[in-house]
């Protein structure tokens, strides 16, 4: 879809980065949801406290890598051929299992935001007469979503395009 110049829709991704910056938690919208004030404690926690986050997720796998990487010195790295820097790639990617990978992404089902990036929300009990902030959200500035449609309310309209 071409819509002010865009050739594609814009897409904003679920990172770490957006979810950090996005507004949504502290929206009139969800502010009074039973729903969502769960969600709200959990993104804070995890905003907060990474240290704490990462160690629930570290597997033994992910343990080994971090053991691999802090027996090497900054001097070995910069010395390693492409192919020595692909089996040490490889040989990580082995020690962690393809759901532990999974389950380090965002949830969007747990996420209470950023609806830009995640689309409608699976809370039913907000409450749409209340002002969206979106766009006094920095999420929506640097993904220049006031030319998307929907403008605002992805979290009841879904994600701009």
């Amino acid at each position: 879809m071409s819509f002010f110049g865009h050739k594609k829709g814009i897409q904003v991704s679920l990172t770490y980065d957006v979810v950090t910056r996005c507004k949504c938690v502290v929206c009139l919208v969800q502010a009074n949801s039973a729903c969502t004030k769960p969600k709200i404690e959990a993104r804070n926690d995890m905003v907060n406290n990474p240290q704490k986050m990462m160690q629930q997720m570290m597997t033994p796998g992910m343990m080994k890598n971090m053991e691999m990487l802090r027996n090497m010195n900054i001097g070995q790295m910069r010395s390693m051929s492409k192919e020595e820097m692909q089996r040490m790639s490889d040989e990580m990617m082995k020690n962690t299992p393809k759901d532990q990978t999974d389950s380090m992404a965002p949830k969007t089902d747990d996420m209470p935001g950023p609806y830009c990036a995640n689309g409608v929300a699976g809370c039913k009990d907000l409450d749409f007469s209340k002002t969206c902030m979106c766009s006094g959200c920095q999420v929506f500035k640097d993904f220049s979503l006031a030319r998307s449609k929907p403008v605002s309310y992805f979290c009841r309209d879904g994600k701009p395009e």
